[in-house]
């Protein structure tokens, strides 16, 4: 029993050394930039028909503000999620197959993602497309956060000299999007306007943090910021 043990554990760590940290990391480069793209593409102009063109044109450009604001605010939670997706691999010293895992469903989710825009775009002010919205963007929030967890874990596959004070920090911040979108939800209930405007909670909460602990310099893998 005991020979099968070590067997296993024998071809666990052939496996986490074949892992490519580059091929992880430049793969989920690839799903981001796909998602920020298709934003973009997400926007369509209603068809233009009639003798005024050019005044259908300005008005319809004009009434797609609530599309551009779904783009501009799902940017930047991409944004977001990209830079804390390469604070954590950046951390991580070493990887197995369950954070690889972890990570492909994160970019599963990562990828549906511009479907729920779409949605708001169209239904910004609609409580339920509100609602789902929301929970996307924290969905997509709680499965990074629970990579970091499991990689920091007894400092699993991080530094085993990475302090549980920064650990701390790196879990508040990682986790502080995803608790505020879904916080943020039954705002909707009295207005969807209080749901959106409850999301700067995100930037008060990362700069409440960034003040406390004093983290903010970026230098190498052992002391990295969000």
């Amino acid at each position: 029993m005991s020979e099968v043990l070590e067997e296993e554990k024998k071809i666990t760590g052939e496996v986490e050394n074949i892992i490519d940290e580059n091929r992880v990391i430049n793969f989920s480069d690839a799903v981001f930039a796909f998602a920020a793209t298709l934003l973009v593409l997400k926007i369509d102009l209603p068809a233009l028909s009639g003798v005024d063109v050019q005044g259908q044109l300005l008005s319809s450009l004009v009434s797609l503000w609530p599309q551009y604001l779904a783009n501009v605010i799902s940017f930047l939670a991409i944004g977001y999620y990209w830079l804390t997706h390469h604070i954590i691999f950046g951390l991580v010293r070493r990887f197995d197959r369950t954070v690889v895992w972890m990570n492909i469903v994160f970019l599963i989710l990562l990828s549906f993602l511009p479907f729920p825009v779409d949605l708001y775009g169209d239904y910004y002010n609609v409580p339920i497309i509100v609602v789902f919205y929301s929970l996307s963007i924290a969905l997509l929030g709680f499965a990074l956060l629970s990579i970091w967890l499991y990689a920091s874990h007894n400092n699993r596959l991080i530094d085993q000299h990475m302090s549980k004070k920064k650990i701390r920090f790196f879990t508040l911040k990682i986790m502080m999007a995803p608790v505020v979108f879904t916080l943020s939800i039954p705002l909707v209930f009295l207005h969807p306007a209080l749901t959106q405007m409850a999301w700067i909670g995100v930037i008060l909460g990362v700069t409440v943090l960034n003040k406390k602990y004093k983290f903010k310099r970026v230098e190498g893998k052992n002391d990295m910021g969000i």
